[in-house]
């Protein structure tokens, strides 16, 4: 047979396929479509509007599908709809072919979750209740639901373990490869985590515990999870000891994040030599030496932010290797009249943080940073601006978000920061301003989304060209001698 006859043999033969396969489908059992419409009567408000009764849930109801062969749920994908409640209703448990269930950044008002219903769920793969405000503890039904492959309940602050705790939730999760239990309180397991995850779910690829109050050491068992490709261990203030040397050999780890925890001695410099590391976050840990010795040809870093740690450096000419980083925090005390040259030359280089250590430390010169005029993002932790005013600020043409933090400004603001017309964030956190009045340059910034301006020792009132900020979507203005507004 020719090609192309072939070809259109093919082409034949997926057409008929197709036709079969329509043919055969299922509509949506009518057990499932009530479930979901009882589902449906438990939001708030003219929620989910292609949800009507006489249609067929399984082909024109968003957020809905099913298994076309048996007309039955599958997977129910609900994430950020911006849908309200005060109750996850039970009839959600009677879609018992589940597979995929996400309620994500939805909000049920701290409401608890079931105590019972999930264990009827045993098809669960994928279970994402993330940012949906749920309260209380998490039920012993969820513990139940061997085939889970991803579990995230991150950001419900208010959601605990207790009956069961971690290490009865963990117990049976062998399947488990993604776990997401950021600002959850660990408190009760605070000092286990890490032999109850080795113990429990060996093959976990994804790990993120940010703020979640765990402390004390990662223990030594942890090693045994040798499949891990994203650890985020962040914002955990009392998490402490050295950074275990066997993370340089998880040969596939794409993220590490321990920033803002209490690491210390020297970090193992082998990590820097994987090739498989996108993003390295060390920030926050002031007891932590970081020593660069090499940046091998052929990485991948992204992101590589050490600010806020004690970091040297032997070899800066193995910067020009860092050809993808787009994100870069160092401590300005540790950058040498060598680096900035260097760091000029990252081709993708768009967000920088810098940090100054230590309230005895003279105040390093900063007029390099104007050179970097691809920036987009800039942050600025520490620095005292009273006797050299950032004026090369107004270079930085690009800059759409400029942070600064426990900075010092006892001559006026700088008016370059006003020619920045791109800003679309701009946040001052614990800076001195020596009750300065907020400058009415503010209003030339006519892109913000966002202002936040949070104990800086302002005086007097807002002034009136932030009238001009027609596209502001939050203004935080706290201080103790100032107006305050705040608005969403």
């Amino acid at each position: 047979m020719a090609p192309a006859k072939e070809r259109l043999h093919s082409l034949l033969l997926l057409f008929i396929a197709c036709i079969l396969k329509l043919s055969t489908a299922v509509p949506c059992l009518p057990d499932q479509a009530s479930s979901l419409l009882q589902l449906k009567a438990s939001f708030i408000g003219d929620s989910l509007p292609s949800w009507r009764a006489g249609t067929d849930c399984c082909h024109h109801w968003e957020g809905v599908t099913c298994d076309m062969a048996l007309g039955r749920v599958i997977s129910l994908d609900l994430g950020e709809f911006d849908l309200m409640s005060r109750r996850l209703d039970p009839a959600l448990f009677n879609l018992t072919s589940l597979r995929n269930l996400s309620l994500a950044f939805n909000d049920f008002n701290e409401a608890f979750l079931p105590v019972s219903g999930f264990e009827r769920l045993t098809d669960m793969i994928h279970l994402n209740l993330s940012w949906a405000h749920f309260g209380y503890r998490i039920p012993i039904g969820i513990a139940c639901l061997k085939n889970l492959v991803t579990i995230d309940l991150s950001g419900n602050y208010h959601l605990y373990f207790e009956r069961p705790n971690f290490q009865d939730f963990m117990a049976n999760m062998s399947n488990l490869r993604e776990l997401y239990l950021d600002q959850m309180d660990f408190r009760d397991s605070a000092s286990t985590w890490s032999t109850v995850l080795a113990d429990s779910v060996p093959q976990l690829q994804v790990l993120s515990l940010f703020g979640c109050f765990i402390s004390g050491s990662i223990h030594p068992s942890f090693s045994r999870i040798r499949s891990l490709t994203a650890i985020n261990l962040g914002n955990n203030w009392e998490l402490t000891g050295k950074v275990p040397e066997y993370f340089s050999e998880l040969s596939s780890l794409a993220i590490l994040d321990i920033s803002g925890d209490q690491f210390e001695g020297q970090f193992p410099t082998k990590i820097f030599e994987l090739k498989s590391l996108t993003t390295i976050d060390l920030s926050g840990n002031p007891m932590l030496s970081v020593r660069l010795i090499h940046f091998p040809t052929g990485n991948n870093l992204e992101t590589l932010n050490l600010a806020g740690t004690n970091f040297s450096y032997d070899m800066p000419s193995s910067f020009g290797n860092l050809e993808y980083v787009k994100t870069l925090g160092l401590n300005s005390m540790g950058i040498d009249d060598k680096l900035p040259a260097l760091i000029s030359k990252l081709p993708l280089l768009d967000d920088l943080r810098l940090q100054l250590m230590g309230s005895d430390l003279e105040n390093p010169i900063l007029s390099w940073v104007g050179n970097l005029t691809q920036l987009t993002h800039l942050m600025l932790d520490g620095y005292d601006f009273s006797k050299s005013t950032p004026t090369w600020i107004d270079k930085l043409i690009r800059l759409q978000s400029l942070k600064m933090q426990d900075c010092s400004f006892s001559v006026p603001i700088p008016y370059q920061i006003g020619n920045l017309t791109k800003l679309e964030e701009l946040q001052f956190w614990s800076c001195d301003f020596s009750e300065q009045r907020m400058p009415s340059w503010i209003g030339n910034l006519t892109k913000l989304t966002s202002v936040y301006i949070c104990s800086c020792n302002f005086s007097g009132p807002i002034p009136s060209t932030i009238g001009n900020l027609i596209q502001l979507k939050k203004l935080v203005v706290w201080s103790s001698n100032i107006t305050v507004y705040s608005s969403s």
